[in-house]
This record gives C-alpha cells, structure tokens and sequence, in this order.
C-alpha cells in the first residue's frame, strides 16, 4: 500500500529503506563480534579523520542535531569506544575522540565499510538510476527550503483562499462591535471614541466615503476590517479585530489585502493605520504586506499609545 501513496509517503520510503539497512548491517557487526552499531558510524567515521572535536562541531560537520549526536556519544562512550575531555580553552565544551578501544575498532571495521560500500554501490546499480546524485539534489533542495517552510507556505496559501470577504450590511453590526471589543478588551479599554465608531458605523465610517468588510470562514464571521476615508486620497484603517479562536488561519492577512484591493480600487493613494507597539504579531504582518512606520508619529483620538505605519498604494483610477 505505501507505495501506491506516491509523494505522501516519500519520508516514509527513505525512512523504511534506511531502517532495513541498518537492520542488516547490524546483523553483520554481531556476527562480526563487533561491538558497535549502524547508527554510531557517521560519529566513528568523522572522528577517525580528525578529532578531537566538540558536539557542537561534529553536528555542524554531519548535519544532525546536538541532542542526536549526544545520544549517540552516550552510547559509544558507554561502549569504551570514545573518550572525552574537557576543551582547554573553554572548560564548558565536552571533546570527543576515539578511546584505545576506539581506534581499535575502527581499524577492523574499516575493510567492513569497503564490502557494506561495494554491496550499497551494486544495490545502487541495479535501480538503474543515479540514486546518490538524485539525494544529493535532494538535499540541495531542502537545504534551499525545508520540508516545514515548503508545507507551512502551500498550507498559508489554503487558509488564505479559504477565507471569504464580504461587505458590510445592517444585520452584521453587532458581529462589527462584538469582534472589536473582544479585541480591544483583550489588549486595552474600549474608550470612548472607540464606542462612538462602533455603535454607529454606517452614519461614521460608511455615510463618510469608508467602507468596512468582513471575514467568514467555515460559515462563521470571525473577522473584520473598517476604512475610513478622508478624502485626501488617504484611507486609514480604522478598525480590525479577529476572534481569537480564528487566529493563525490567515484572516488578518485576507482581511488587509481585501481592503487594500477595495481602496485602491477607490482611487486611494495611500492607507495610514495606528497601532500599538506591543502587537507585535499585527506589526510584523503590516510590515510583511509593505506598511512603513512613519518617524513622526500623527496625533490620534485614544489615549493608548500608537505608533503610525503608512503604505502607499497604486490606484486603479485618479480623482478628478
């Protein structure tokens, strides 16, 4: 079955692969009466060319993370295979190096490693393929980009598409109030401009050339965005919040991106927002989307402290 999975079970395949080789060639230490393990050979191999070295230095060296290599370390150290001492330039670094025992080891399982070589390269040829050159691309690969960065992005992309925005209408009002309050209740106090903005939008925000828009995803509203024009070609964002059980699905991201789409489209030449230094999640997507904080702060209505981002914008049509 795994193999019909194709793409899916790639990690898997390698890692089923890689399992059953150690498998054998472990067998064959034992049956060597070799005291040592597949998983230790990439520590025995580097620190029989150069050692000592620090764990530190044999992870950058090999790829493999620093509680890796200290597992692996335990258990050879534990064998007698390696020895450690303390770095004489910084007591705080353990060196490792191969131990008497060590280097005994290594000289009867190096002709070992030249048959486990031949037997991989004639494995290897009979595929058919370049199968080290394909894993060298591989890795190259995700050396560029991970496998986190490249899911985390398409799956970014998903939620963002998954996310519908609608307009404001009379009945989503109180949906208005009741997503800016949880906001502002969680961060700071409803003053009292911000209750006059949210009490009466259509007569504030909309009567006045703005606009605000809405998220809905799975169903549910739990987002929302308020432009307010003031007629110099500059939009301010006026109001935004996100429920708090919808955050981290990309909403804020939907939202920011619809009203500039909306503003240039309104002939806007440039949006101005006023935010708090502490919303530092707010902050860096503003900045992500190509907001710049302004030096001089502009005069605002609340008495929270804000800092000033500004974005120019491209409009789809001048004012006449």
């Amino acid at each position: 079955m795994i193999q019909q999975l194709g793409a899916l079970a790639f990690a898997s395949r390698l890692k089923r692969i890689s399992e059953r080789l150690m498998r054998d060639v472990s067998r064959i230490y034992r049956e060597l009466d070799v005291e040592f393990h597949a998983r230790w050979f990439p520590v025995m191999y580097l620190l029989g060319q150069k050692s000592p070295l620090a764990v530190t230095e044999i992870a950058r060296e090999l790829g493999m993370t620093h509680p890796a290599i200290n597992q692996i370390a335990a258990g050879m150290t534990e064998a007698g295979i390696l020895s450690s001492t303390k770095d004489i330039q910084d007591e705080r670094r353990r060196m490792l190096s191969l131990s008497n025992k060590g280097g005994k080891v290594l000289a009867s399982l190096v002709p070992v490693w030249k048959d486990i070589e031949a037997a991989t390269q004639e494995v290897i040829e009979e595929s058919g393929r370049d199968l080290l050159g394909n894993l060298s691309k591989v890795e190259k690969s995700l050396d560029e980009k991970d496998m986190y960065g490249r899911v985390s992005a398409r799956i970014k992309k998903r939620q963002l598409n998954n996310v519908e925005i609608i307009d404001y209408e009379p009945k989503l009002r109180k949906e208005f109030e009741r997503l800016n309050v949880e906001w502002l209740e969680k961060y700071f106090t409803v003053e009292g401009y911000d209750r006059a903005l949210l009490g009466d939008p259509r007569r504030r925000i909309i009567n006045k050339g703005g606009f605000i828009l809405f998220a809905r995803f799975d169903g549910e509203i739990v987002g929302t965005i308020a432009m307010m024009n003031h007629d110099d070609g500059k939009f301010e964002v006026a109001k935004m919040g996100v429920t708090e059980k919808a955050q981290g699905k990309q909403i804020g991201k939907r939202l920011v991106l619809a009203a500039i789409e909306k503003a240039e489209e309104m002939g806007a030449e440039s949006i101005i927002l006023f935010t708090s230094p502490k919303l530092t999640a707010a902050n860096n997507l503003y900045r992500k989307i190509g907001f710049v904080e302004l030096e001089a702060d502009q005069p605002t209505k609340f008495e929270r402290r804000s800092i000033t981002m500004s974005l120019k914008l491209n409009p789809k049509h001048k004012k006449s």
